[in-house]
């Protein structure tokens, strides 16, 4: 079972497909698994409390911590 943090729409097993404006923010212990988050703009998040986060694979994403 998930923790609380990790609770959240699923990307795509593999292709990272995730709806609309959202993007594939992949977990590092998990490979080919990853959580639909909020894009991250040119640095900024729609929420003020959310940081943008890089990723090695992946486009940025927002989120309260990177994983």
């Amino acid at each position: 079972m998930l923790g609380s943090t990790q609770q959240g729409l699923a990307c795509e097993y593999g292709t990272g497909a995730c709806p609309s404006t959202t993007t594939c923010a992949w977990l590092p212990n998990s490979p080919g698994e990853g959580l639909c988050r909020p894009r991250c703009v040119n640095g900024a998040c729609p929420s003020s409390s959310q940081i943008c986060c890089t990723q090695p694979n992946g486009a940025p994403y927002c989120n309260s911590f990177c994983y």
